[in-house]
């Protein structure tokens, strides 16, 4: 089935009654143990702590909605709009189950293990009805449509368990199915399932009488119905995907985050409750549980969570035999069976199919095979690589390579240091930077796999650099300027700095804290002496960083800071030279301009000012106005107003960097119009 799958040799016709029986005399608990040893022998060919390999069949164009325990897999074939309904059996290739005389859009949702077959069919009017597909005597399926609840013309029927109890919901929007849920049997006919209170439409079952939706659980033994959504306090409730026989849920959930959106994968474990699995994107849902506890789920591609093995991209665990032959895993999401079996979308890249492929296990993921062709050379530090190093290099031999254990020795040691490798994963270089002077390493490498570790390489030596490794920085010294000194203008500063082996690069730079920057002053190469001149006058008085910087021909640094207080210059002082104004008349209403000129204490044009400044009227009236110098140091002003005397007065001139010298500035002018 699609949530869960177990074979029973009960007769469609009396397995109702004896699934009562059973639970009256057993209760759930019993029962569950007593299936466990059927599953314990489907999984008996999968050694401890290995994942299988598996095996590929290519069913056809299409995408698979459930599986049996018996490789039934069903699934749908797109064409526009509609729907094909599909079935293969054991990895034959797809054939088309029959469908209603009205039907324009059938596909399948669940299987059996006796397999029947229940789905949706879609008439003209898009209106929804449950059908269930069953073979008759000579092997081939007839279709039925299912009753359904008095007074509703629609159903869509989303699973069927081994009883042959189909559970289903009232309608469908769009191919997604709606509204409260309903329970059928052949022997008891259609249940509202609102009767016992369960308020959502249901989308799993499993073997005892459990139903699962949403956040809900039914359990029919009993009629009690709770809720089992919630999981770690930092997700929101958890709704349930699929559900085994021994009670296990396989569920989604989503953080609680205002700026994170993960999704994530969980299994309900009973008393325990939600287990967080796996799950750090927003694509990560889960789609099936099998009696094992595995979980198939799609996170950015088809991925199994396989009991006390781990957790895996499906297509990483593909026999060498199938990859080699173009065959990649490009499903979104799983479905898994009691026997491990999977199906999901595969894509051939040397053929170009794409659709349905039926993965069964034909046994254990072996080992990759050992690397090839270790070799080894030493290098001795260089400025871009101040450091003795000894670089690995290797082959890569297998497909099932997922990455690399190199180890390394001093010959005639017997004790082998596994080193962390740089860079990781299946890069087949290593970069050992840990070496010492004059010494003679042997290297070995073997590559990790989902099914053990390969034999080890060659093995290869090498002696590291003779050179011993220079770690000293160089001394650097401000020699014309101490600490807290107060400047101004433009400033000669000295530098010097000495190395062990020899300097590489010398410079001088500050801070400029109102800029957010390190501006560099002047540098040297392979030299230790710098002399440069430092132009404060466009500073703004302030106490700033003074840094002498300096590294040697490996790169070993180092840099002397001093603080020195920038005082204004005398370019730095700013006036206004002159106020000039002209009127002219356009009825008895002049319009005034003013222009005033902003100069330093050489006479030079100071552009960018903001000059403010004070209108008054013949009225009597005040108007404040501020306008910025251009490239001339001039800042124009208009008013407009009835005859009389006007006065335009400068309030004030501000400039970064620059002091507003009004003491020695012309104010204000006065015309009449």
């Amino acid at each position: 089935m699609k949530a869960e799958c177990i074979r029973t040799t009960l007769d469609h016709t009396n397995r109702l009654n004896k699934y009562k029986n059973i639970i009256r005399k057993l209760g759930s608990f019993a029962l569950a143990a007593a299936f466990a040893l059927t599953f314990l022998s489907a999984a008996a060919h999968v050694s401890a702590n290995v994942p299988p390999v598996y095996s590929l069949q290519f069913l056809g164009e299409g995408s698979p909605t459930a599986i049996n325990n018996s490789n039934v897999v069903v699934g749908r074939r797109i064409s526009g709009n509609n729907y094909t309904p599909l079935v293969s059996e054991n990895g034959a290739a797809w054939t088309v189950l029959p469908v209603p005389a009205d039907a324009m859009s059938v596909f399948p949702t669940d299987v059996n293990d006796s397999g029947i077959i229940v789905g949706v069919s879609f008439n003209t009017q898009w209106n929804p009805v449950a059908v269930r597909w069953i073979k008759d005597q000579n092997g081939n399926y007839q279709i039925g449509i299912l009753p359904r609840l008095p007074g509703h013309n629609s159903s869509y029927a989303t699973g069927i368990n081994n009883l042959g109890q189909i559970i289903g919901a009232r309608g469908s929007l769009g191919y997604v199915p709606q509204g409260t849920g309903w329970l059928y049997s052949d022997s008891l006919g259609v249940i509202d399932l609102v009767s016992y209170n369960f308020w959502v439409y249901p989308v799993a079952l499993n073997n005892n009488g459990i139903i699962i939706g949403g956040q809900e659980r039914l359990n029919l033994a009993n009629g009690q119905v709770d809720v089992i959504g919630q999981g770690p306090s930092n997700y929101n409730p958890i709704g349930g995907v699929a559900i085994n026989d021994n009670g296990f849920i396989a569920g989604t959930g989503t953080l609680r985050s205002t700026s994170l959106w993960i999704v994530s994968l969980f299994r309900y474990e009973g008393a325990t409750g939600w287990r967080y699995l796996t799950g750090t994107s927003r694509y990560t849902v889960a789609s099936s549980i099998n009696n094992l506890g595995d979980i198939g789920y799609g996170e950015l591609g088809a991925g199994v969570y396989l009991e006390g093995l781990g957790i895996y991209a499906v297509g990483n665990l593909l026999d060498p035999i199938v990859t080699g032959q173009g065959w990649t895993i490009n499903g979104s999401s799983a479905l898994i069976n009691d026997s491990r079996a999977i199906t999901t979308i595969g894509r051939n890249t040397a053929t170009g199919q794409t659709g349905s492929v039926l993965l069964t296990v034909n046994g254990n993921l072996p080992p990759p095979t050992a690397p090839a062709n270790l070799q080894g050379m030493a290098h001795p530090a260089t400025q871009m690589e101040p450091w003795n190093s000894i670089n690995v290099t290797w082959q890569n031999t297998s497909a099932l390579t997922r990455g690399y254990e190199l180890q390394r020795r001093e010959v005639n040691s017997n004790e082998w240091i596994t080193l962390s490798l740089t860079p990781p994963g299946t890069m087949t270089n290593h970069t050992d930077t840990t070496v010492g002077v004059n010494i003679t390493y042997e290297y070995r490498v073997r590559a990790v796999g989902l099914g053990g570790n390969s034999p080890w390489s060659n093995s290869v030596t090498v002696t590291s650099p003779s050179t011993p490794l220079d770690t000293t920085p160089p001394i650097v010294t401000i020699l014309n300027l101490s600490d807290g000194a107060n400047v101004s203008g433009i400033v000669p500063v000295s530098a010097q700095a000495t190395d062990n082996v020899a300097v590489q690069h010398l410079e001088i730079s500050f801070w400029n804290q109102y800029t957010g920057q390190e501006v560099i002053i002047g540098s040297v190469s392979n030299s230790g002496e710098l002399s440069v001149n430092w132009d404060t006058r466009g500073l703004t008085p302030a106490t700033y960083r003074l840094r002498a910087f300096a590294y040697d021909t490996l790169g070993n640094w180092t840099n002397r800071d001093i603080s020195v207080n920038v005082t204004a210059s005398t370019l730095n002082i700013m006036r206004v030279a002159a106020i000039s104004l002209s009127a002219s008349n356009s009825g008895n209403r002049p319009t005034v301009s003013g222009r005033v000129a902003v100069r330093n204490n050489q006479g030079r044009a100071v552009s960018g000012a903001v000059v403010s400044v004070e209108w008054r009227l013949p009225s009597g009236q005040t108007q404040t106005a501020t306008a910025i110098t251009n490239f001339t140091g001039n800042a124009n002003f208009s008013i407009r107003s009835r005859g009389g005397t006007y006065t335009l007065t400068v309030t004030n001139v501000t400039k970064t960097g620059y002091t507003f010298d009004a003491a020695n500035s012309i104010l204000t002018a006065s015309i009449t119009p």
